[in-house]
């Protein structure tokens, strides 16, 4: 109750909605991380990718061509989603995930998508995410060329161009 003889404190209310939510501190990630280190975090990682039936999941993965970058990225966050180390560390650690995964998918006899290859379109399991890439990358084709030496896009016919007349009051007269 507001009280005109004593001075507001306006930091000490809560935030709107706070009380909908969980009591600070009280979710995993709003403690102090479990592996405060790159290199404890990564060992953690590493032996847990190590396990029969996580290495069996891993391969399945792999042999689906998902990218490796995807599977690190969704590791990792879910690492520090359970408080097992922090949103940097995280970071610091998704190359070497990656490359360990890499080199179990390579002795596996696979050969893993990497960060920087882009996805085929004929690889794909699912037959209207073949056809829709296949179909894109066939447009990107068919829409560039090179005239003397400088990119052009050309038009599709059903598609003008118009050209938008400045307006408002500090449009050029």
């Amino acid at each position: 109750m507001f009280d005109a003889n004593k001075p507001a404190v306006l930091l000490d209310t809560p935030i709107p909605g706070q009380g909908m939510t969980a009591p600070l501190g009280g979710r995993p990630w709003q403690q102090p991380p479990k592996f405060s280190t790159a290199e404890k975090a990564f060992a953690f990682y590493a032996e847990r990718l190590t396990q029969e039936n996580q290495t069996d999941q891993l391969l399945n993965l792999i042999e689906l061509g998902v990218p490796l970058d995807t599977l690190a990225d969704s590791l990792q966050l879910g690492g520090v989603m359970q408080g097992l180390h922090s949103v940097d560390v995280g970071i610091l650690i998704s190359p070497a995930i990656i490359e360990t995964m890499n080199q179990m998918g390579l002795q596996a006899g696979l050969k893993p998508v990497l960060p920087t290859e882009e996805v085929d379109p004929e690889k794909s399991n699912d037959p209207e995410i073949a056809l829709r890439l296949k179909q894109m990358a066939e447009k990107q084709d068919r829409n560039i060329s090179i005239k003397d030496d400088t990119l052009v896009e050309e038009l599709e016919p059903e598609m003008e161009i118009v050209e938008e007349k400045p307006t408002g009051l500090m449009a050029r007269r």
